[in-house]
């Protein structure tokens, strides 16, 4: 799989508190319906499941560095992937997801 850039690889700067990626949402008629999202917080960067119903989990922390934002934002696409129960071998998506990546509006 390719390497997931951050914000500044992507030319977006700095990522500044607050920032929020939405690496995607769970199939229509999920039996726990919610979206992934990476955010950078104060003191680190989170992959947060936030369900339908308006909780919000903690899924995992990283260091506030670019590696921490590259890795909460694959760590956020692979928890799509799986949702969606699209295969990941050996640590890597199919090539579909390098082509259309999950996207939410």
């Amino acid at each position: 799989m390719e390497q997931m850039k951050t914000a500044q690889e992507l030319g977006l700067g700095q990522a500044v508190y607050g920032r929020e990626w939405e690496a995607g949402e769970t199939p229509p008629g999920d039996s726990a319906p919610g979206r992934w999202t990476a955010a950078k917080r104060v003191r680190d960067w989170a992959v947060l499941f936030r369900s339908a119903k308006g909780v919000e989990y903690v899924v995992h922390t990283f260091p506030l560095t670019e590696n921490g934002e590259r890795t909460a934002r694959t760590m956020a696409t692979k928890l799509v992937d799986i949702a969606w129960g699209r295969k990941i071998q050996d640590g890597k998506a199919p090539d579909s997801l390098k082509k259309n990546p999950p996207q939410t509006n």
